[in-house]
């Protein structure tokens, strides 16, 4: 028997739960329907969307090759969920020479070289190309070779999710150029590109090379989706993810009400619904209830707040560091938009190398802020001196502290037990320089 003990001399006996666990009511039949992963039969509400897609990639039923384009959205909005939907579709109608599909995740393979091997390595069905170590143009030799040889006269689409983050990184509008100009160079195989994007202006980031080749189609521009739209998705996924009988009656409008507040996510509302079973599965409950959902809802906030701040730019991070110690060092006084530049500035002249800001860049990263949940930044006339943000820390100081602390840059520079020069009373900033109070 397996027990762990804390100072109370509470003792978890772990032969016991699993017993009563495999004794208990069976809350699931197909837990993996609630991933976002999962593509079921039907795709509620992107109708519009399917139907345009279809449009451009029909041809490749044909074996001509389809145009690049791009699919725009917030996340959740099914973007991907739908690009799977359609490949599918598409090889159900194609089955003598099916296109090829290679989706590239560029959160995860996120640079030149990765995307390379990755698109060598996925054709193969095996590791040949190292993670490092090879000139890439002569893995893209390689790959030109590799698309005639193996794939032939069939098309090949080239999915990039998340393709915004590949063309802010080093070597991201080269890679898509080779990418998008890879017809030029193959006598059998034709490819496709389709990017994915959470950007609207990811456009404005792009070489013009590379733009007149990616953009050949009007992008499709995926809505999020309201309560009532969640609420079709989760009936859908809940018949087929759970037994008969388990959900509670307001159990699916709730996930999808509290999935609607956060933008419309339809990933956040499957993880809630899955979260709820689970939770009810924990405590042997025969049904799914309400009381579930909350008690999920609360530990998923958690879990995407660190995950949020840990996946931010050092400066959002700093920005965020700068409302958290004005609210720790100042917390009856009002934050506005101004504080927060200050204290910003002063918190980057203490990392070296690090440049500073300005007013529009730091006002940008609190709407971004804002948007995530973080903070709340109302927008108040100052009368004669015009317009400002009154901001709010949203988070819980000690969780916000915790998160903080586990940043690198922050605690090597010990930025958390910094008390800013706007705060300090003996102390005044002129431009870039800190003189101490005349008395």
């Amino acid at each position: 028997m397996l027990t762990n003990q804390d100072n109370n001399n509470y003792s978890f006996n772990i032969d016991k739960f699993y017993k009563n666990y495999l004794k208990g009511p069976k809350i699931f039949r197909n837990r993996e329907a609630l991933e976002p992963s999962f593509i079921p039969n039907e795709l509620p509400h992107r109708d519009n969307e399917i139907e345009k897609i279809a449009g451009i990639t029909a041809c490749a039923l044909n074996g001509d090759v389809p145009p690049n384009f791009l699919c725009y959205g917030m996340t959740g909005t099914g973007k991907t969920a739908t690009i799977r939907y359609l490949s599918q579709k598409i090889a159900q109608h194609c089955t003598a020479n099916p296109p090829w599909w290679i989706y590239i995740n560029c959160n995860i393979v996120s640079t030149p070289y990765r995307i390379l091997a990755h698109i060598y390595n996925t054709i193969v069905g095996k590791e040949k190309i190292p993670p490092t170590g090879l000139p890439k143009d002569i893995i893209l030799k390689k790959l030109l070779g590799l698309f005639d040889q193996t794939i032939k006269e069939s098309v090949c689409f080239l999915v990039l999710d998340e393709i915004d983050i590949l063309v802010e990184k080093k070597g991201g509008n080269e890679i898509l150029y080779n990418l998008t100009r890879l017809n030029e160079n193959l006598d059998l195989c034709r490819t496709s590109v389709i990017g994915i994007s959470n950007k609207l202006k990811l456009m404005q980031f792009l070489d013009s090379r590379v733009t007149s080749t990616l953009d050949e189609e009007e992008p499709i521009v995926f809505h999020p989706y309201n309560a009532n739209e969640l609420a079709d998705i989760l009936y859908l996924r809940a018949n087929i993810a759970f037994d008969e009988g388990v959900i509670e009656e307001g159990v699916i409008k709730l996930c999808a009400g509290l999935a609607a507040r956060e933008h419309g996510d339809a990933r956040k509302a499957l993880q809630l619904l899955r979260k709820a079973g689970e939770t009810a599965e924990r405590n042997q409950s025969r049904k799914v209830l309400e009381q579930h959902v909350h008690k999920a809802q609360k530990e998923i906030d958690k879990d995407h707040i660190v995950e949020y701040i840990f996946s931010m730019p050092l400066q959002a991070q700093l920005t965020l560091t700068a409302v958290y110690l004005l609210t720790k060092y100042n917390a009856d006084n009002v934050i506005t938009s101004g504080d927060i530049y200050e204290v910003h500035n002063d918190l980057a002249s203490r990392i070296p190398g690090l440049k500073q800001l300005t007013h529009r860049r730091i006002s940008d990263y609190i709407n971004e802020l804002a948007l995530a949940g973080l903070i709340n930044a109302n927008t108040k006339s100052m009368g004669h001196y015009g317009r400002t943000k009154i901001i709010k820390l949203d988070v819980d100081n000690e969780l916000m502290e915790r998160v903080l602390s586990r940043i690198t840059r922050i605690k090597t520079h010990d930025l958390l037990n910094y008390k800013p020069i706007l705060l300090q009373g003996d102390k005044v900033r002129v431009k870039n320089n800190v003189f101490k109070k005349l008395l």
